[in-house]
């Protein structure tokens, strides 16, 4: 019992410790959860551990603390110093030239002014209001009173020699340019000197008669500026590894800041930030895909070679790009992961255990989107194209395009994000690369994810079919006959397999396996058996049963010695479901009636497949067929439908999925086939 007391309040609460029950412990439903615990387990610690230097706080800088000793990179980096570039576009904007509007006349017309002003003083002195309206008129302003009071009390000779300097004035600054910004006039050297020279009155009427010639034009002036900082780049500096970025006694500035978390040497807080932000991350997506893979995905999560190939890709590509640089992220051949999951697993199955490496790779990658976009999309693209992949070279050529449209993904996205040039320029490299590279490597690991995880794909289907196989040329020298029996099974169910939609290749390499079992004894079925001897006639048919329904455990077996996949050895067992030996068993009731039916079925299971059930049906099709005397369309087509039939009655398809229009196409296609095997042949002259 625990009490916690808080604020005066008193929080009670128990902690029982859940013990799970043997029952339980033994279940499929644990088990499971332990798989999918065990998985996440390992990616979180992966994921985390690219984090504990975060946590290292010797090694953590603040702004405003000073380094306590020489600060080095750790690695080469491309870094985009925005403090740089920001004092290249001050220098830019303090260097601009500003842009005016000239109004050349305007010199001309105040000047003219200020001389009519002086004339009409000389000349009537009296006529102040007309001739202030005049003087209105010329310049626009109204001349202040004051001064025009002042001028008219001036002697003559002193107002000639005020207007000789005002007027001399006004014509060497109209001369040189009058600058006005902002309602404020600038006079261009040495003319602001010679205004400083003139008297308080001569400066009170030269103010009246100045007006700018080159007015400041502000929209234009930012628009040049912006032309031109539009067009500096960023200042991408190459940082290499042991580069001394802060020296001993420095203090950390904003910038040196920024510069630190560039290479990696992170505040201790936002290490903490980060540590628990990928922490929380990874809880979520856990969360998210664990009912995902617990409830749709369990019989593929249960299945221990299933399970133990997709724990190795996961562990080999985390690790990859856990040690791998992030500005190298895409040299990692992703595609070869991408490439396994898809050829090892079945695409549903493919689809999300992409999905779950895609989203756990996204702290590893430092949170890169256009990794994150281009990925996913060309994981929809590749998963769904492997599928048309039936040979190594259509592999590697499959690699290929999945590269050049990664490449293009990549630039368009990196050109709306606004991505360094240079990086971009090194990561379309890398990835070019890489996807160059990714079927190669593929096919260098596949062998070994197939045999050590004995998982069946279609490269390993074709070599199974190669007849050339030990296992198939031993059983073209035991048992010939079955052998060519199995060749007839595999013609009429790849045939099948393919009109109904279902896996063809599997189906013909599988009716290759399917009776490598009857290689331990041959000369007890009737295929193998020459010059019409017959075994069976000198034992019992309780001894013939066990022989014969033995086949199939035998097969199973010797598929295990040659380290046959499960779903072909599931054939070999399945491919006689739990039918009955009648001619043995009607043997046997003639010697003893009390004989049980059971004692003469074969043991099962029985077919749990589309595949399974083709062939089930082909081998007794075959061997049905080959007994017709005549071998006719009609003929064939009502012993097909006669053994398919008691097939059905006996529940022998009860759990392959076929649905009647797939047995009527089935019933279609073996008919056809058969009679292009059986067809009559030309009797040519002297023949019998």
């Amino acid at each position: 019992m625990k009490k916690i007391e808080l604020f005066g309040l008193s929080l009670t609460f128990k902690l029982n410790r859940k013990n799970p029950d043997d029952a339980e412990l033994y279940t499929k439903e644990h088990h499971l959860k332990e798989k999918i615990i065990y998985l996440f387990l390992m990616i979180i610690f992966i994921i985390l551990s690219s984090g504990t230097s975060y946590l290292k706080k010797d090694e953590k800088y603040n702004v405003g603390d000073v380094a306590i000793s020489d600060i080095y990179s750790p690695k080469s980096v491309l870094y985009n110093d925005r403090d740089k570039k920001a004092e290249v576009i001050k220098n830019l904007m303090e260097n601009s030239k500003k842009e005016y509007i000239q109004f050349p006349q305007i010199g001309e017309a105040y000047t003219g002014a200020a001389k009519e002003l002086f004339n009409i003083i000389l000349e009537n002195p009296r006529k102040s209001n007309m001739s202030l309206e005049k003087i209105k008129s010329m310049t626009g302003k109204v001349f202040p009173q004051y001064l025009y009071n002042d001028l008219r009390k001036m002697r003559r000779n002193e107002i000639v020699n005020t207007e000789n300097r005002v007027v001399d004035f006004l014509t060497k600054a109209y001369s040189m340019g009058v600058i006005k910004e902002k309602d404020k006039i600038k006079l261009m050297p040495p003319c602001d000197e010679m205004y400083d020279r003139l008297s308080p009155l001569d400066k009170k009427i030269a103010d009246y008669f100045l007006e700018g010639t080159y007015i400041y034009d502000e929209t234009r002036t930012k628009n040049s500026i912006a032309e031109k900082v539009a067009q500096i780049d960023d200042q991408i500096v190459d940082i290499k590894a042991g580069t001394l970025l802060v020296k001993k006694g420095e203090i950390i500035t904003e910038s040196k800041a920024r510069l630190l978390e560039a290479v990696g040497i992170y505040s201790y807080k936002k290490g903490i930030a980060f540590f628990i932000a990928n922490l929380l991350y990874s809880v979520i997506l856990v969360s998210i895909f664990c009912p995902l893979l617990t409830t749709r995905f369990k019989k593929y999560m249960l299945n221990k070679k299933i399970y133990r190939s997709l724990f190795l890709i996961y562990a080999i590509g985390f690790l990859a790009y856990r040690f791998v640089k992030l500005d190298h992220i895409y040299f990692v051949p992703f595609e070869t992961i991408l490439f396994l999951l898809g050829i090892l697993y079945v695409r549903e199955f493919a689809i999300i255990t992409t999905a779950v490496l895609i989203a756990f790779l996204f702290p590893l990658v430092g949170y890169d989107p256009i990794f994150t976009i281009v990925s996913s999309l060309i994981c929809i693209m590749g998963i769904y194209l492997i599928e048309k992949v039936t040979t190594r070279q259509e592999l590697i050529a499959l690699g290929m395009k999945l590269a050049v449209g990664k490449f293009f993904l990549y630039l368009i996205l990196a050109f709306f994000i606004g991505r360094e040039h240079n990086l971009v320029g090194i990561q379309s490299g890398e990835i070019i690369v890489s996807g160059l590279l990714s079927g190669m490597f593929a096919i260098a690991v596949l062998p070994y994810f197939e045999r050590t995880f004995n998982i069946l794909t279609t490269f390993r289907l074709l070599e199974l079919g190669d007849l050339s196989h030990p296992l198939l040329k031993l059983l073209s020298m035991k048992a010939p006959g079955t052998f060519h029996h199995s060749m007839m099974v595999a013609t009429l169910s790849e045939a099948a397999a393919e009109a109904i939609g279902a896996n063809a290749i599997f189906a013909r390499v599988a009716s290759y396996y399917h009776d490598i079992g009857k290689m331990k004894r041959p000369k007890f079925y009737v295929e193998n058996q020459e010059g019409g001897e017959n075994p069976h006639s000198k034992i019992s048919p309780f001894l013939s049963t066990l022989i014969i329904t033995s086949h199939t455990k035998d097969g199973d077996q010797l598929g295990r010695e040659y380290k046959i996949p499960k779903e072909i050895r599931d054939i070999m067992i399945e491919h006689q479901g739990t039918t009955m030996l009648a001619y043995f068993y009607n043997k046997a009731k003639q010697l003893d009636p009390s004989v049980i039916a059971e004692d003469f079925k074969y043991s099962g299971p029985i077919p749990k497949s589309k595949e399974s059930a083709i062939i089930m049906l082909a081998d007794s099709v075959e061997a049905a067929v080959r007994s017709l005397d005549e071998k006719t369309p009609i003929t064939i087509e009502n012993m097909i439908r006669k053994i398919i039939n008691s097939k059905i009655e006996d529940n022998q398809l009860s759990e392959a999925a076929l649905t009647f229009k797939e047995i009527e196409i089935i019933i279609k296609t073996f008919t056809k086939v058969l009679m292009s095997i059986h067809h009559v042949r030309i009797k040519y002259p002297g023949q019998k």
